[in-house]
């Protein structure tokens, strides 16, 4: 038989692991477009450390931005209690004794 709190601390572990994984793409891909369109900006302007520079700094501050929003994403998401599975009879049971005690008085 397989232990449901084991389960549980799989599923966390892997929900973690997906969470940095997707927080260093994140950083990674906002400051090479940053720095990109910075450069592209500076060959076409003849500028050419001077918006590169500015570019890396807004890429780098756009990951930051969006890291941030993934990690508060992610702990608002394992503060909320898990809500109970119902299951198709239960439902039925819940809906037969409601009916029976409103026909009751």
């Amino acid at each position: 038989m397989s232990d449901p709190r084991k389960k549980k601390q799989t599923g966390e572990t892997l929900r973690m692991l997906f969470l940095v994984t997707q927080v260093g793409l994140c950083m990674a891909s906002a400051l090479a477009v940053g720095g990109l369109l910075g450069y592209g900006a500076d060959r076409l302007f003849g500028t050419l450390p001077i918006l590169t520079i500015v570019g890396l700094f807004l890429g780098m501050a756009a990951g930051f931005r969006s890291a941030w929003a993934l990690v508060a994403k992610y702990t608002r998401d394992s503060q909320e209690p898990e809500k109970p599975v119902k299951d198709e009879k239960l439902a039925e049971a819940e809906k037969e004794f409601q009916r029976w005690k409103n026909s009751r008085g």
